[in-house]
């Protein structure tokens, strides 16, 4: 498998349940109510979580598309869990899901070269490193997700992981 392979693959268990849940599985059936649920006030809720995803996979979709730094406002990690547009919650979990389908997309369409670690070293980011880590950040915040679910016993385990 090359570099774009690999990013795919790990792409693809976004979406579908590989080894583990997939971010997209983790909140299927999941209401307002539940994905607003805090077990203290210190930690986050599944919706702040999905902010956060949307933020951050956001901002480095459209650097991956235009080669070039973000533009806009740039937010505090913490300011990231808020939710600046005043989504829905279903609008949150589409768009969300929007974003997985549209980094796949991007990926599959963008030249190989893009991700050798020499290719762009004095033009842009290394995309395979940073898309690896993308998609760690993604599986480390599904599994907050559904520790979150079990914990307030809205994880069906017949979705996965028991």
């Amino acid at each position: 498998m090359n570099a774009k392979e690999v990013l795919l693959e790990q792409l693809d268990a976004l979406e579908n349940n590989h080894w583990f849940v997939s971010l997209k599985n983790s909140l299927v059936g999941l209401t307002d109510e539940q994905a607003a649920w805090k077990e203290t006030a210190e930690s986050n809720s599944i919706r702040e979580i999905a902010n956060h995803l949307i933020y951050w996979n956001e901002l480095y979709l459209n650097r991956f598309r235009s080669a070039e730094p973000a533009t806009g406002v740039s937010l505090e990690n913490d300011d990231t869990f808020q939710d600046h547009e005043e989504l829905d919650w279903k609008q949150t979990v589409d768009k969300l899901n929007n974003l997985t389908a549209q980094w796949y997309k991007a990926v599959e369409e963008a030249d190989e070269a893009r991700f050798d670690e020499n290719a762009y070293r004095n033009r842009e980011a290394a995309w395979g490193s940073v898309i690896a880590n993308l998609t760690i950040h993604v599986a480390y915040h599904t599994g907050q997700i559904l520790f979150a679910r079990k914990k307030q016993g809205s994880w069906n385990p017949e979705n996965g992981v028991h």
